[in-house]
């Protein structure tokens, strides 16, 4: 009887690859439904909840051999491969992808605040403009310096721009600051139509954990210029974490603005306070470094 039931499990938990992929293309249209829709169907919003909770729960049972499988494939391929085992290769890539997002973003804003006469796209724009020009100078010393043959002076630049960042960090800090006046004072706020909101939220999260396992993994200044990006990566995912509460307490908060203001005061202020401590950490310990080479 006890292998009867086990059996059972294993099936529900582990069925056929089709069925899963199945399962998820039937899933996705019932979720915009029941969340896109304010008059949808409760038995069907209810069915749609239990259904989507089985594919997950299937889906993230067979997600290790599917990765695995994945990754075979990766490594198979020689610039996959490259890509996956070689850390600052993948550092490179990110900061020039970052770099091109971030100044479309801020054109974007930029205009659109010009246009609508928004402060509040300004400042967006502000701290993305910001954000490039972080990103561009990080471009540009990695570019210069990767043709340099390492020396002491190499290592003295370096350590001179991962300082540099540190203080760009602090007007960073006070774009953000920005950002979050004008969240508690005027009540702005992100917004996200319908189930956007919920793609947001997990990719907000997924940003978080990624950037502070990159923080934790290059934490030593051996790459100084690879350890100020995850650094800006780190102070972009806090960002995006303010960024989801907001659009969550817009669309979830019930017109409750009091409510909304604490909260925004609150997860606003660690934000603006980490950003600070982060580049003051940046700035000394870029000196430290300095002040020990220079005495050599």
């Amino acid at each position: 009887m006890k292998n009867k039931w086990i059996k059972i499990a294993k099936r529900l938990l582990f069925p056929h690859k089709a069925l899963i992929v199945l399962f998820i293309l039937i899933t996705i249209p019932l979720l915009i439904y029941s969340l896109g829709y304010e008059n949808a169907n409760p038995i069907i919003t209810y069915a749609s909840y239990l259904f989507s909770a089985y594919t997950l729960t299937i889906f993230v049972v067979q997600l290790p051999p599917i990765v695995k499988w994945v990754k075979r494939g990766l490594y198979a391929n020689y610039y996959s491969s490259r890509y996956l085992s070689e850390p600052l290769l993948r550092a490179k890539i990110s900061l020039y992808a970052g770099f091109g997002i971030n100044v479309l973003y801020a054109v974007f804003k930029f205009l659109a605040g010009v246009y609508y006469r928004s402060f509040w796209l300004g400042a967006i724009a502000v701290y993305y403009i910001i954000l490039s020009v972080i990103r561009f100078g990080l471009v540009k010393r990695e570019r210069y310096l990767s043709k340099q043959e390492e020396s002491k002076e190499k290592r003295l630049h370096e350590l001179k721009s991962y300082r540099f960042c540190g203080y760009l960090m602090i007007l960073l800090h006070m774009a953000v600051a920005g950002l979050v006046v004008q969240m508690i004072w005027q009540n702005k706020s992100y917004s996200y139509p319908g189930f956007l909101i919920y793609a947001f939220a997990a990719y907000s999260f997924y940003c978080f954990g990624i950037a502070i396992k990159n923080m934790v993994k290059y934490r030593k200044l051996e790459q100084p210029l690879l350890a100020a990006a995850k650094m800006i990566s780190f102070a972009c995912a806090l960002t995006s974490i303010l960024a989801m509460q907001t659009a969550m307490l817009t669309q979830f908060g019930n017109g409750q603005e009091f409510f909304a203001r604490i909260m925004n005061s609150l997860t606003g202020s660690a934000v603006c306070l980490t950003v600070f401590l982060l580049s003051i950490r940046m700035i000394r310990r870029a000196g430290r470094e300095i002040k020990k080479i220079e005495e050599i």
